[in-house]
C-alpha cells in the first residue's frame, strides 16, 4: 500500500512539474474568466435596468447572455486540458440550431422587441396606429406591445408585426391638423359657405390662428359640391374640435 501512494506522488509531483506552466496558465484562465463572466454580466444587467427590458424579460436576456458566457468559458478550458471540443462544439451548435427553429417565433418578437427599444418609433403613453389599430400604448414588452383602445379594449401585438406595420405616433408633436370635408347641393352660394364654414373655425377657443385656417372648394361630385377645410389645434384638443366644428358647421 506505502508502495502505491509513494506511486501516486511521484507521478502527481512529475505532472505538476512538466505541465507546470499549463496549470499555472488555467488557474488564471479560470481566475479571469470567472471574474470577466460577473463584470459583463453586471453590466448588462445595469444596462437593461435602464431601459424598457428592466423586470424580468431584462433577466432573462441577462441569463441568456451569462449561459452563453459560460458555455463558451467551458469549452475554452476543456480545449486547454487536451480535450478535443470539436464534436462538443458541433452537439452546441445542433442543439441551438434545434432550440432556435422550435422558438423562431418567440426569437424573432424577442428581436423585434429589442429593435423596439432601441430605435423608439413610439414610447408608453403615446396615441399610436400600428397596421390600422389605433390606441394608447400601454406596456411595451420583450415579445408583444399593448395598446388600449378608445373604446377601452387592450389589444396585444407581437414585436414582429409592430416592425414590419407602418407606424403612426400621433403624440410626437404639439399640434396637428384637423381635416374637414363638407358636402353641399349644387346652386349653394360658394362664398357664403366657405364664410360660413371659415367662421367657425376661427371662432372656437380650441383652434389655432397660426397656421391659419383654410377652406376650399375641393371637388364638384356627382351630387354635390365638396369643401375641404383645415384648422390647426393642441394634440390633446382634437377630438373636440373635430366634433364640434361638424355640429356647428351644420
Amino acid at each position: 500500500m506505502g508502495d502505491f501512494f509513494k506511486k501516486l506522488w511521484d507521478n502527481t509531483c512529475d505532472f505538476l512539474v512538466n505541465n507546470f506552466r499549463t496549470i499555472v496558465l488555467f488557474v488564471l484562465l479560470l481566475i479571469v474568466g470567472y471574474i470577466a463572466i460577473k463584470v459583463i454580466t453586471g453590466i448588462f444587467r445595469k444596462m437593461m435596468n435602464k431601459s424598457h427590458l428592466k423586470g424580468a424579460a431584462g433577466n432573462f436576456l441577462t441569463s441568456l447572455v451569462k449561459t452563453a458566457l459560460v458555455v463558451l468559458y467551458v469549452i475554452i478550458l476543456l480545449s486547454m486540458l487536451g480535450v478535443d471540443t470539436t464534436s462538443l462544439v458541433a452537439l452546441f451548435s445542433v442543439l441551438t440550431l434545434a432550440i432556435s427553429l422550435a422558438v423562431q417565433g418567440v426569437i424573432s418578437n424577442l428581436a423585434s422587441g429589442i429593435m423596439l427599444v432601441v430605435t423608439k418609433p413610439f414610447e408608453e403613453g403615446d396615441f399610436v396606429d400600428i397596421g390600422g389599430t389605433s390606441g394608447t400604448v400601454e406596456k411595451i414588452n420583450i415579445t408583444c406591445t399593448k395598446l388600449k383602445t378608445v373604446d377601452n379594449k387592450v389589444v396585444t401585438i407581437p414585436n414582429s408585426s409592430v416592425t414590419a406595420a407602418v407606424i403612426t405616433d400621433y403624440s410626437t408633436e404639439d399640434t396637428r391638423r384637423v381635416d374637414f370635408t363638407f358636402s353641399v347641393a349644387y346652386g349653394s352660394d360658394v362664398e357664403k359657405v366657405k364664410s360660413i364654414i371659415l367662421d367657425v373655425l376661427t371662432k372656437h377657443e380650441l383652434t389655432l390662428d397660426d397656421p391659419a385656417p383654410m377652406v376650399r372648394l375641393t371637388e364638384h361630385g356627382a351630387s354635390s359640391l365638396d369643401f375641404v377645410a383645415r384648422v390647426w389645434t393642441k394634440n390633446s384638443d382634437y377630438w373636440t374640435v373635430c366634433f364640434d366644428v361638424k355640429e356647428q358647421v351644420l
